[in-house]
């Protein structure tokens, strides 16, 4: 999955099976066991990557909207530049 998976074309990002998530609070921490790296993430962050279980990015900029009473629209590049990042951490497949 590359960049095009970032732009609503139907593709979608899926979560690493080796990552799992442990949540402290407002924040949390994505446990990466093949990598054997930690990374501390926000509480948006941790939802985001949750919603990366088969859906469309156009499916997930609507859960994560929906989660914060948003309209779609207003968080639709950062939801792009979020799943960007997680891809750079390497937590998703």
């Amino acid at each position: 999955m590359g960049a095009a998976a970032l732009t609503g074309d139907g593709s979608a990002p899926l979560r690493s099976s080796a990552v799992t998530l442990e949540r402290l609070g407002e924040e949390a921490i994505l446990h990466d066991r093949d990598g054997g790296r930690v990374h501390v993430v926000n509480g948006s962050a941790a939802r985001l990557w949750e919603l990366c279980d088969g859906r469309t990015v156009d499916e997930i900029v609507a859960a994560f909207a929906a989660s914060y009473g948003s309209p779609p629209d207003a968080v639709r590049g950062d939801v792009q530049s979020a799943l960007t990042a997680l891809r750079a951490l390497g937590v998703l497949a």
